[in-house]
């Protein structure tokens, strides 16, 4: 018999969600991180700058809030048409867009804000238990994120964590025992 969803152990992943895991692990969030010399203030300037072969304005959305991003990459986003090629680019590489390479880069992004932000780690191990998802309206069918994919990243990296806090206690337990 599957569980019954209720509100309570539901949480929608979004930035304005009332619920300060649901906001901290959103893409969106100001959780900075690095990745090959690159400070990121959210996975949100990540995703965005990729789209952008300008260097110098792929910079500036590097260096955006979550929501300037998300603003500046849109209209690249909905100029995608499925008649032509659209690519995104990371350390001088042109990667097609929507590519597996592509959601590679994406996952990587995700994953770099979790491992290097506790805060994030502690928001994520706290949603076990409860069904995570990221409901922000109708989803643009040239995303680079799909829902789908988004969550899936997330739990995937919720299982490592959780992983290795159990080995943590383990490996901590063993100590005091010697």
């Amino acid at each position: 018999m599957k569980p019954i969803k209720t509100d309570e152990n539901q949480l929608n992943i979004r930035s304005d969600s009332p619920d300060s895991r649901g906001k901290i692990l959103s893409n969106l969030a100001d959780t900075p991180f690095e990745v090959d010399g690159v400070v990121f203030p959210s996975v949100e300037s990540a995703l965005q700058g990729i789209k952008f072969k300008d260097l110098k304005k792929q910079e500036e959305v590097f260096a955006m809030d979550g929501m300037a991003a998300l603003h500046a990459g849109r209209k690249i986003t909905h100029s995608i048409d499925g008649n032509s090629a659209a690519y995104v680019y990371w350390k001088g590489k042109e990667i097609e867009y929507n590519s597996d390479e592509h959601r590679m880069l994406i996952a990587m992004f995700i994953r770099e804000k979790i491992r290097q932000n506790t805060e994030v780690q502690k928001a994520l191990l706290a949603t076990d238990g409860n069904f995570i998802f990221h409901d922000v309206g109708a989803e643009n069918p040239n995303t680079s994120l799909p829902e789908k994919l988004y969550i899936e990243i997330l739990l995937a990296e919720r299982k490592i964590l959780k992983k290795l806090e159990t080995v943590s206690h383990q490996r901590d337990g063993n100590r005091t025992l010697r």
